[in-house]
């Protein structure tokens, strides 16, 4: 094996362990802080896709199919919603803990963030990436 050989293989290592180590970073923002411009980080920004009370839950498999209807609301792209919420979904509660996905009840007012902004012009379908459980007023 030439010199040249042992230069490309040590170069091919190097860049091989560079990818690795930042491919693997993980996130340490806290549960709310993205795209968050509300002081509380434990609530929802103010613009989400939809924003509403839950109207139907079902669950199957371990993932549930929300159904929401949306409040009025210029800050809110969807008037309904039909939400697919999985397991690794964030779900952030009234006090900004992290809830279970058991928790999710129908009449609950949720914010939510779909995945790519999901689909649809006033019914939205899409899979949720964060859900906020707000207070009822």
């Amino acid at each position: 094996m030439g010199f040249k050989m042992k230069q490309q293989i040590i170069l091919a290592f190097c860049f091989l362990i560079t990818l690795g180590i930042t491919g693997c970073q993980t996130s340490t923002a806290r549960v709310g802080t993205a795209n968050a411009p509300t002081a509380n980080n434990k609530m929802a920004p103010q613009r989400v896709d939809i924003r509403g009370s839950i109207i139907m839950s079902r669950y199957d498999q371990g993932q549930v199919i929300l159904e929401v209807e949306g409040f009025p609301s210029q800050y809110s792209r969807f008037d309904r919603a039909y939400v697919l919420v999985l397991p690794t979904t964030q779900i952030v509660g009234p006090d900004g803990q992290s809830i279970s996905l058991s928790e999710l009840r129908q009449g609950q007012n949720v914010a939510i963030q779909l995945r790519g902004g999901g689909q649809g012009n006033l019914v939205g379908l899409g899979v949720a990436r964060q859900v906020w459980v707000e207070e009822t007023n």
